[in-house]
């Protein structure tokens, strides 16, 4: 088990204990290797300690009841209509868990990576019900941005865990490589959007760039930007809970339903041509 390694006169402990005392719903959004794990476990922590009843969604956890023998990873990427769905079901549950939860002590925390299209569904202002619930003042997105020396950290940290790991979730977290392929990813999307210089060249982490792409993408939303520019030292694995938890996740009848939809709406191969522009809100 993990202990706390959050310092009460921290910036971090301090913004993470209003949140707590204000919010019903806490999503830190980024890539893999930004720190967003460990967050999202020391927040739970946190809430806990406070008498909050926390429920997790991660999407890892999220996307399993949609991967399908239709469907199934494919060289451990998701396929574009399994991303869609997953989506769509998330804004669907939200509106539940929100209706069933026991206020003010139930707390909704989670991880909404939005690079490719995962769970960018909630970051989207579509007319329906569920968008009072995800623009309201109760509903905080989090932005870690770590600096370039942290990032760094990370990306060696993650290879040591890959190599030896202390949960079983840690020997399927992205490697490094993955990683700096993902970020370069998210560099091309700060190009297209005009908040980054095109380059000729693998372009190195930018906390500047990668903030502002990431900011763009929550512009509907409440979100606010989490600087990290002190490297965590965990004590243990950042998937170590105090307690099991519960995640949000849809049964494969609920699955099974929305993939459907989604079939019937959008063919696997316009899904694929249409996942290039995910990042448009």
């Amino acid at each position: 088990m993990s202990p706390l390694i959050l310092e009460p006169a921290s910036l971090l402990y301090r913004r993470f204990s209003q949140l707590i005392a204000d919010a019903d719903l806490v999503f830190f959004a980024g890539l893999p290797g930004v720190g967003k794990s460990l967050l999202l476990q020391q927040m739970t922590l946190m809430a806990q300690a406070g008498g909050r009843r926390a429920t997790l969604l991660q999407w890892d956890t999220a996307r399993q009841p949609f991967e399908t023998d239709r469907y199934p990873l494919s060289e451990g990427a998701t396929h574009p209509l399994v991303i869609r769905a997953t989506g769509l079901w998330l804004r669907r549950a939200l509106l539940d868990w929100d209706a069933q939860a026991g206020k003010p002590q139930d707390m909704l925390i989670g991880e909404v990576p939005l690079n490719g299209g995962r769970f960018m569904e909630v970051a989207w202002s579509i007319a329906d019900e569920a968008e009072s619930l995800l623009s309201n003042e109760r509903t905080q997105f989090l932005i870690p941005v770590p600096s370039r020396s942290v990032r760094a950290l990370i990306e060696a940290k993650r290879e040591r865990s890959i190599a030896e790991p202390q949960h079983e979730n840690e020997a399927h977290d992205a490697p490094p490589d993955l990683l700096r392929a993902l970020w370069l990813d998210v560099y091309r999307v700060g190009v297209a959007l005009g908040l980054a210089p095109p380059t000729t060249s693998d372009a190195p982490y930018s906390p500047a760039v990668y903030e502002a792409v990431y900011s763009h993408l929550l512009q509907h939303r409440q979100a606010q930007v989490l600087p990290i520019d002190e490297p965590l030292q965990p004590t243990a694995s950042v998937y170590d809970q105090a307690e099991p938890l519960p995640f949000l996740r849809a049964t494969a009848a609920q699955a099974e339903t929305i993939l459907a939809d989604v079939e019937a709406s959008l063919a696997p191969e316009a899904a694929i041509a249409a996942a290039a522009s995910w990042y448009e809100v």
